[in-house]
């Protein structure tokens, strides 16, 4: 081939590997699609609340514009000299609304949910769990009160009075850290959200007796029977525990059907009572200052039936009973019925007594 032919077709193989990559390019910007992104402030570490906040603590990131959330800081001006009210964690967007104003630095009150009160409380090491409360845990309030006659209060008691309060503040603690690592001490005041009735419930019970805190697990909301207790019932009988209690374990619907179809017989069989038509009658040997008698009584009625042998003291005063029991058969129906009636208006019990 000659060098003239051998240059034009270099150049249009050239020509068509440039036209085919410009036209690979051309057609793959059309099938991408552009993603408009907003600059808005995140926060790079745990902030807690009310801890003063500096550039250090954020970072300016590129979020799609329709995954802003609303009242996303966007710029710097927006939350200087700001504090949180709330924790803020790593890696969540600032906003305005997690913000008090320039120059507050706290607002504990606006944590109250609407229609409850904050009713505080004055505890010591063993009202407060030796300090181990914190806040958002939940608790039941136990009242003891001391034998007061001049306050009608005739008996010393305890008494669960409410049950399920959750722990809004402990001190001027309203939130628990975001690092988990708390200091333990014994706090001097507990906040719990009550209602208005509660409330004054509260305020009642701390003019009557001494008022203690017992902590529950949080995803316990059952409600105990609230009985009162006196020394009668703390001097009845011991109680105890057992490890399924404490471990939360429950009992398999098969075992509770099977505890509860013996309870219920066992119960059964202690009230059931024979039938007082079908009780047989009875004998009672009856010792007199000068004779023994042996009697049979109706076991309906008690009353009275046959009167048996007759024994009297011997000179030494040994008593003689005989071991045979029958009615002589010599004696007439009258003898016997005489006899009945005289045992009965000399006999010391009154057997017709109800």
């Amino acid at each position: 081939m000659r060098p003239k032919s051998l240059v034009l077709l270099a150049l249009a193989l050239g020509c068509g590997l440039v036209a085919s990559i410009g036209i690979s390019q051309v057609l793959d910007g059309k099938n991408q699609k552009t993603v408009e992104t907003v600059p808005i402030y995140v926060a790079i570490q745990n902030i807690n609340l009310g801890d003063p906040l500096d550039e250090g603590m954020v970072s300016l990131q590129e979020w799609p514009k329709g995954k802003v959330p609303v009242g996303a800081i966007t710029k710097w001006e927006e939350i200087a000299e700001r504090r949180p009210r709330t924790v803020i964690f790593e890696g969540e967007p600032l906003l305005d609304g997690k913000f008090l104003p320039k120059g507050q630095t706290h607002d504990p009150i606006a944590g109250i949910p609407s229609g409850m009160r904050l009713k505080t409380v004055s505890v010591d090491a063993q009202k407060s769990v030796a300090g181990l409360l914190s806040p958002g845990d939940r608790v039941d309030l136990q009242l003891y009160v001391e034998r007061n006659e001049r306050a009608n209060i005739a008996n010393t008691f305890t008494k669960i009075i409410l049950q399920n309060i959750r722990v809004f503040a402990v001190d001027q603690a309203i939130q628990r850290s975001v690092d988990g690592v708390e200091s333990r001490s014994v706090a001097k005041t507990v906040s719990l959200v009550v209602t208005p009735q509660q409330a004054n419930r509260i305020t009642l019970a701390e003019n009557l007796g001494d008022i203690s805190l017992i902590p529950r697990h949080p995803d316990d909301e059952k409600i105990v029977d609230d009985w009162e207790q006196d020394l009668d019932d703390l001097l009845a009988r011991s109680d105890a525990n057992n490890r399924e209690q404490e471990q939360g374990e429950k009992k398999s619907e098969t075992e509770s059907s099977l505890a509860a179809g013996i309870a219920s017989a066992l119960q059964n069989a202690l009230t059931q009572s024979v039938p007082v038509e079908t009780a047989p009658p009875f004998t009672m040997k009856l010792i007199f200052p000068d004779e023994v008698r042996e009697v049979q009584f109706d076991g309906t009625t008690g009353e009275p039936v046959t009167i048996g042998s007759q024994d009297s003291y011997g000179a030494a005063g040994a008593v003689s009973i005989e071991n045979d029991t029958a009615v002589d058969d010599d004696d007439d129906d009258d003898d016997d019925d005489a006899d009945a009636d005289q045992l009965d208006d000399d006999f010391p019990i009154e057997l017709n007594q109800k």
